[in-house]
Parts: C-alpha cells; sequence; structure tokens
C-alpha cells in the first residue's frame, strides 16, 4: 500500500516543474547494496547507474576550489594546492577508513543482536569482535564509534577545506554540528557502499532517483507482487495480539497475514495502531525518540549552467558534474548549526548542488538544467515563524549565497519547487523531516534501533515487521533494512510463526 501516487516515498522522480522531472528528496546514491541488486535483477529492469568524476567540488570563497573524485592521484593533487601535509596524508587516511568500514560491514549488513539486559551474552559476542582490529585500527574504531568528526579530522589534517568536504558526510541529515559525538561514526557509516579515498562515491540514478524504485516496483511485480498507490493506511488491524491486516482511508480492509511497515516508528507505533495495543514501556519509548529534521530541497529549472567563480565556464566541465559544495570551513558548519540551535534557518547554511542533467539530459527540456539543492541547517522547529510563512524568502536567501559562488545564478533561474522539513513531514511523510526516519545517533543505532529489545524487525504486536530507515541500519537510500526484514520474516514462515492460512479483503 503506497499513500501517493507513486512507490518510492523519498526516493523518487517527480515532474515538480513542468517539463523538469526531479529527485524528490534524495539526489544521489551510494549506499544501495550491490547484494540486492543482483537478488532481484535490477539491472535487468532498468537501473543504471551514472559515475561522476569528480564527485564533489568544493568551492571558496575567493574562486579556489577543492576537487575530489575516483582517481586517487588527481585528488592528491588537488589537497597539494592547500596543504603538503594533507596530501602526504589523505591516501593513509583513506586506506584506514577502508579497513574500518570493511570491519563495521557485516555488522551492518546483518540482524543486530538482542542486547537488552536479559542477552547481555550478544553484546559480549560483538565486543569481542572490535579486539580482532589491529591496534591503531581499533583505536580509530573507538573514536570514529563516539566522537565527532572534527576533532577525528583535526588529527589527520589541516585544511579547512579539506576537513569540510570530508566532514559532510558525518552531519548530513542530522541535527548535530561536527564537534558534536556520532559524527566520526556517519562518515564511517557512509563508506560501506561504493567508495573513492577516505569518502563516499557519491553517483546519481538515470532518470533520477525514481529509477532505483522504479526498478524494485517492477521486480516484484515480475515475483507477483501486486502494488497499490493512493491507498492510503489509516490503521493497522490487530486481532489477538496479532497484526490481521490494514484499514484504508476510504474504510477497505485489506487483510494479511503479516503486516511489514515501511513508514517511521513514530507513524506506524503511535500513529497506526491503538494505543492498548502496544506494551506502554514500548510506546513511550517510541514516543521519546528523536525525529527533528533539518534538511531542505529547492529545485530549480535552469535556462543555462551556472559559471562558478575560478572556473572556465565556456562548456560543461568538471565543476559541474558532481555536488558542487558551499561549505568553506568547519568553522562555517559550526555556526550555521549554532543558528538552527537558536531556531532560526542558518544565516550562511550548508548547500550542496547537483546538476542530473549535465549526464543525464532526459530530466529536463532540451538545452535546459535541473538544479538540485540540499541544504542544512534548517530546524523542523522555529523560534519566530512558522516554514509556510517564510520558506519562499529563505529560498531567496539560498540563491543569494549560490550567486556569491555563481555569477549571474541568479537571472538564470526560470521555476522553482521548495521543500521546507514542514513540507517533507506533510507530502513525503518523514516525520519531522528527518530523512532518515528518526536520529542517527548512537542512543537509535544497532540493537537500539528502533528501541532496545526491538532491533530485529520484529515489534511487540505478532506478525507485524518493521523495515524502513526506522529500522536497523538506518537511512541513505540503503535498502539493507527491507533485506534484513524480508530474510527474518522467512525465517518466521518457515518456522511456522505467521500463520499460512487463506488471505481474504473484507
Amino acid at each position: 500500500m503506497e499513500r501517493r501516487y507513486t512507490v518510492g516515498g523519498a526516493c523518487v522522480t517527480e515532474e515538480l516543474i513542468p517539463g523538469y522531472r526531479c529527485s524528490t528528496a534524495s539526489l544521489v546514491n551510494s549506499l544501495f547494496r550491490p547484494e540486492i541488486i543482483q537478488d532481484l535483477s535490477l539491472y535487468n529492469f532498468g537501473l543504471e547507474f551514472i559515475p561522476r568524476d569528480p564527485s564533489v567540488i568544493s568551492l571558496l570563497p575567493d574562486g579556489q576550489h577543492l576537487m575530489l573524485g575516483k582517481n586517487e592521484e588527481e585528488s592528491v593533487k588537488q589537497i597539494q594546492k592547500f596543504s603538503a601535509k594533507d596530501a602526504k596524508n589523505y591516501p593513509i587516511y583513506g586506506r584506514m577508513m577502508g579497513r574500518l568500514a570493511q570491519f563495521l560491514e557485516p555488522l551492518i549488513l546483518n540482524t543486530p543482536p538482542d542486547c537488552s539486559p536479559d542477552n547481555a551474552s550478544s553484546m559480549k559476542a560483538g565486543l569481542h569482535h572490535l579486539l580482532e582490529l589491529p591496534d591503531n585500527d581499533f583505536v580509530n574504531f573507538i573514536e570514529m564509534l563516539s566522537g565527532s568528526a572534527r576533532h577525528f579530522l583535526d588529527r589527520w589534517f589541516e585544511s579547512e577545506v579539506l576537513k569540510a568536504a570530508l566532514t559532510i558526510d558525518g552531519i548530513t541529515g542530522v541535527n548535530a554540528s561536527p564537534s558534536m559525538p556520532g559524527t566520526a561514526y556517519l562518515m564511517l557509516y557512509h563508506m560501506i557502499g561504493s567508495t573513492e579515498t577516505g569518502r563516499p562515491a557519491w553517483g546519481q540514478i538515470r532518470g533520477g532517483m525514481g529509477g532505483l524504485t522504479h526498478a524494485l516496483a517492477t521486480a516484484a511485480k515480475s515475483f507477483g507482487a501486486t502494488i497499490r498507490t493512493e491507498a492510503t493506511v489509516t490503521k493497522i488491524l490487530v486481532e489477538n495480539k496479532r497484526a490481521s491486516g490494514v484499514v484504508l482511508e476510504d474504510g477497505e480492509e485489506i487483510r494479511a497475514q503479516a503486516v511489514v511497515s515501511a513508514a517511521d516508528p513514530h507513524l506506524t507505533f503511535l500513529k497506526l495502531l491503538e494505543s492498548r495495543d502496544l506494551p506502554a514501556d514500548f510506546r513511550n519509548a517510541v514516543s521519546n525518540m528523536d525525529f527533528e529534521g533539518v534538511a531542505m530541497k529547492i529545485h530549480l529549472a535552469l535556462d543555462r549552467l551556472p559559471d562558478f567563480y575560478g572556473f572556465d565556464n565556456s562548456n560543461p566541465g568538471p565543476q559541474h558534474q558532481g555536488t558542487v559544495l558551499i561549505a568553506p570551513s568547519m568553522d562555517y558548519l559550526e555556526n550555521a548549526y549554532t543558528d538552527a540551535r537558536h531556531g532560526s534557518p542558518s544565516h550562511r547554511p550548508h548547500i550542496e548542488c547537483s546538476i542530473p542533467t549535465v549526464l543525464d539530459p532526459s530530466l529536463a527540456p532540451e538545452g535546459k538544467h535541473l538544479m538540485g539543492i540540499y541544504l542544512q541547517y534548517t530546524p523542523y522547529t522555529l523560534k519566530d515563524a512558522t516554514w509556510d510563512e517564510i520558506k519562499e524568502s529563505y529560498a531567496d536567501k539560498v540563491l543569494d549565497c549560490i550567486e556569491e559562488y555563481a555569477p549571474g545564478f541568479k537571472d538564470s533561474v526560470l521555476a522553482r519547487k521548495v521543500y521546507s522539513p514542514k513540507d517533507l513531514e506533510r507530502e513525503i511523510g518523514l516525520t519531522g523531516g528527518n530523512l532518515y526516519h528518526g536520529a542517527m545517533s548512537l542512543n537509535q543505532l544497532f540493537s537500539l534501533r528502533p528501541v532496545l529489545g526491538w532491533a530485529k524487525y520484529r515489534t511487540p504486536v505478532n506478525n507485524l515487521f518493521l523495515c524502513g530507515s526506522g529500522a536497523h541500519p538506518g537511512g541513505g537510500v540503503f535498502g539493507v533494512p527491507g533485506r534484513n526484514a524480508s530474510q527474518e520474516i522467512v525465517k518466521d514462515f518457515k518456522e511456522g510463526l505467521i500463520e499460512t492460512s487463506t488471505v481474504t479483503r473484507g
């Protein structure tokens, strides 16, 4: 069942501006797992990844820039412009990050252990696994697991532009500054997918991000699935402490042997279930989860490519292919967060711009271009206004910031579509506008996701499963929560824990 007219949640392609096919709430991808692609033969159903090189172009106010991509030698040359020390350390750092990501991968890709007080042995086994790391990697892993991106990177590098470019993967979508604990882990988390030296290899999908979910939907249908759109679920039916189906907005009841929810924990447990269906301690734990989002999305129709300061822009160049980053220093990001902490959108926000039409012209009319802008920190809860009141005027300020790095940029904008955190909640269904279905802090990760004792995709309601980003390991167009949940569901069917009687509709 899908509430909207198209499947995919936040990972969809929509014609938000006439003639322009936008990736609504997710712009690029590196995390989606090759195992899922192979299991479902997604390449046979139209999935195509488009690599980008360079993958990030970090702009500085004076026209200098740092470009990082898949070619390590070229990346080192770019870093050399700012620091010889950093250029030497970058490959070493990259190899270390690769080793730690390889160590973390099985913890991420498998169902986590039950670490409730009655199952302490599972936690001990997990901690024992850490002892397999060499001493230096052990120290680095512990620091990354518990520390901040800023403090971790300060030990490796001195160049502000490099540290800021690497930090982005630790703060994107989270309500935290680079100096807050947990942000170092998220840098490592994003290394589980396709990578370059020391950072994720963010690429795009042909046809926009909806190309991925379209391939998934087509594959599902080929295996016999029935997909219904514009079918809003208003209630999960529970009978004899078992999920037995759902009720749609028009009153239709659909009976099922099991119910699997890809909605976030807040919607699943606090909106779609009666309070009597859940233990009070479980409801209280979900109620105390952090769903505060900090991100906005802006989609722009452009009549020409931006003329970024410091480049030869006479033709499409590398500066147009990757993510253009406006976050020149760590202090810049800290100040942006400070604004949001006091209830205001950042005066100078962290901005990431992608122009997918350079590599996939089919997304816009001939000769035109599409820009997707991700930005933060834009707190869901504002102190002195509402998002409906200020989102358009704030979007104007964002375009002013880009204009400083690309003179004449604002004159190239033909139309736009703005998503505030409130819009992401209302239109996409993300509680609090949170892109990850809940905070990615350590108290909401691994065996604590969504809450302690319920990290194995099952819930206190028998035959009700959670399979979205609110389950382990978290968000990021990953596919792993759904893959892991499906394996647990199959296991329960095989063990006879889910009845296989005929499903009826009422």
